[in-house]
């Protein structure tokens, strides 16, 4: 299995790209990645205001994938997900949905250990590894990759672990995947303005989807459905996650809008990846029974 380094990496998403590699569809490939600060905070007396935020959220890539063709979607499977030690959590003031009650930069160096990140000594945080950067090229704009949109990119959303898939349309041949970017957990809203974040290595496999999505990017799971949707304020991103789940409901089940406009409102449920990006990124999931089974992964064992 190819194994690709963290050597070469984007910080932005484009519609133009040069490939650091080229893989096949369904050829499963291996990215290793840094973390968010590129690697720049390896001491606790490293604080955020120091490093170069040029570098900051890299994400290695972009890869080719032979046989992607623009206005079709693409399956990105996370087969795997291994972090590194220790994991950061840097913070200053500003950052976060509390930033203006941070007084003063600080950061901790957390260890991995024992299927935990360690906070203290007496306080351990349980591992979800997930997958902050995915996003492929772009249509058209150039996006920073602190930003996330409809190629994917920073969705910080939490579900994107090992065993499910974003669904993202092609938009350039070879589609760029960029990965990067990851957390040894995270939650919910990144209400903090950080993760565990944390280097690691990610192993994907991309595929042809064939059944027809909308505008915004898909988490697939066993569970079901998750539509993501990236605006700069949240409830504009609520609209625009509701709207594409009410459309594809319609579309699942053969209902007029009004009809399905009910269903969805009383099945799914809303949810927030993120709220200190760029963008924010509202979710809505639909549960399992309610989806088409090509769309979802298969349970782990």
């Amino acid at each position: 299995m190819r194994v690709l380094t963290a050597d070469r990496a984007a910080t932005e998403f484009s519609a133009h790209f040069e490939a650091v590699a080229a893989v096949g569809l369904g050829e499963s490939f291996a990215v290793r990645t840094v973390d968010c600060y590129d690697g720049q905070i390896s001491d606790e007396r490293v604080l955020r205001p120091d490093i170069d935020m040029a570098r900051f959220n890299r994400a290695s890539g972009p890869v080719s994938v032979t046989g992607t063709r623009p206005g079709e979607w693409a399956r990105i499977v996370i087969e795997r997900i291994e972090v590194a030690s220790p994991g950061v959590m840097a913070l200053t003031p500003g950052l976060g949905v509390l930033g203006d009650m941070v007084e003063r930069p600080s950061t901790r160096l957390l260890e991995v250990s024992g299927g935990r990140a360690w906070l203290t000594p007496d306080v351990g945080i349980c591992l979800h590894p997930m997958v902050g950067i995915l996003g492929v090229a772009t249509a058209h704009e150039t996006v920073p990759g602190s930003t996330p949109g409809e190629h994917g990119g920073n969705l910080d959303t939490r579900v994107l672990t090992a065993g499910t898939a974003l669904a993202v349309r092609v938009n350039q041949p070879g589609l760029g995947v960029c990965v990067g970017d990851l957390h040894a957990a995270m939650g919910d809203g990144e209400l903090g303005g950080t993760g565990v974040e944390i280097a690691g290595e990610v192993r994907l496999r991309v595929e042809r989807l064939n059944e027809h999505t909308g505008r915004w990017p898909l988490v697939l799971g066993a569970d079901g459905v998750q539509v993501l949707a990236s605006r700069t304020t949240l409830d504009a991103a609520v609209r625009d996650a509701f709207r594409e789940a009410v459309t594809l409901m319609a579309r699942w089940h053969n209902l007029e809008w009004p009809d399905a406009y009910r269903l969805t409102s009383v099945v799914s449920d809303l949810r927030v990846s993120q709220v200190v990006n760029p963008r924010a990124t509202a979710r809505i999931a639909i549960p399992a029974q309610w989806c088409p089974a090509s769309l979802l992964m298969p349970a782990p064992e």
